[in-house]
C-alpha cells in the first residue's frame, strides 16, 4: 500500500455538497455567493422542487408570449412538475439519501469584474453543477448601484 499523497482535487465540496442536501431534505433556503470560474453567482440555494416550479411558471409565462399554444404549454408544465416530484420526500419521515449534484438557485444573479449586477433590473433561476464551484462564501452580494469611479 502506498502512502503517496494524491495532488487531485475531489470532483466536488463535500461541505457544499452537504449544504445544498440539506436544502433539499428540508426545504430552508440559505443564501450564497458561489465563485465559477471567475465568475461570482449570488442568490439563494432553494430546493431542487421549487426551482422546477420556479422555472416552469417563469418559462410558461414568457413562452406564453409569444407561443399562446395552450395544450402545448400544459404538456410542458406538466413535464417540468415531473421534475419538481423528484425533490419531494414520499412521506414525513423520509429524506433523499442520494448525494446532491446540482445546486439551483432563486434569485441569481451573476457579478462582474466592476462589481453590476447581471441582469441588473432582477434576479433568476439558476442550476448548476456543484463540481464546477471554485468556492462560495455564506450570503449574497448587495444589487445596489455601482458608484462611477
Amino acid at each position: 500500500m502506498s502512502n503517496a499523497v494524491s495532488n487531485t482535487a475531489p470532483q466536488k465540496d463535500w461541505f457544499l455538497e452537504s449544504l445544498v442536501s440539506t436544502v433539499n431534505n428540508t426545504g430552508i433556503e440559505i443564501g450564497i455567493t458561489l465563485q465559477m470560474d471567475g465568475f461570482l453567482v449570488s442568490g439563494y440555494i432553494v430546493n431542487g422542487g421549487k426551482y422546477f416550479d420556479g422555472f416552469s411558471n417563469e418559462f410558461i409565462g414568457e413562452t406564453a408570449v409569444h407561443f399562446g399554444n395552450d395544450e402545448a404549454l400544459k404538456t410542458i408544465q406538466e413535464a417540468f412538475g415531473k421534475y419538481a416530484e423528484m425533490y419531494k420526500p414520499k412521506n414525513a419521515e423520509e429524506s433523499s439519501t442520494d448525494t446532491a449534484n446540482y445546486i439551483h438557485l432563486e434569485g441569481a444573479r451573476f457579478f462582474n469584474t466592476a462589481g453590476a449586477p447581471i441582469p441588473n433590473n432582477r434576479g433568476m433561476w439558476w442550476r448548476g453543477r456543484i463540481a464546477e464551484v471554485n468556492g462560495f462564501i455564506l450570503g449574497t452580494l448587495d444589487v445596489t448601484e455601482v458608484p462611477d469611479a
